[in-house]
């Protein structure tokens, strides 16, 4: 992927708009204000990479929505251990997106899941 994306990854989109329907038109439309000579091709490359990154952070926020069943994150020392594994095992896959993105998804998965 264009490192210069890759750069501003996490001014480009908002962790909420990845649950909306139509997350790829306001990521694209974000990428392609702030990078006007990106190609189509590179814009569908970032488009993927945040579209696999929050597949990958979901399966975990499902994790942690099943097993506490609370609609928020729940702030107990050995939940809060368990949501920062979490937050790490994405952050090895995903090394550029920035601890509060991912932990947005977590919060959002629980709520959706447990409301």
């Amino acid at each position: 992927m264009n490192s210069t994306i890759l750069e501003h990854i996490n001014e480009l989109f908002d962790s909420y708009d990845l649950f909306a329907g139509k997350y790829k038109e306001k990521i694209c439309s974000s990428i392609t204000k702030k990078f006007p000579d990106l190609s189509e091709k590179e814009i569908k490359e970032a488009e993927d990479y945040l579209g696999l990154f929050f597949e990958y952070c979901v399966q975990y926020a499902n994790l942690l929505a099943e097993k506490y069943k609370t609609p928020f994150l729940p702030k107990d020392e050995e939940a809060q251990k368990e949501i920062l594994e979490y937050v790490s095992e994405c952050q090895k896959q995903y090394s550029e997106i920035d601890m509060k993105h991912i932990i947005d998804i977590f919060s959002t998965v629980c709520w959706l899941a447990n409301r």
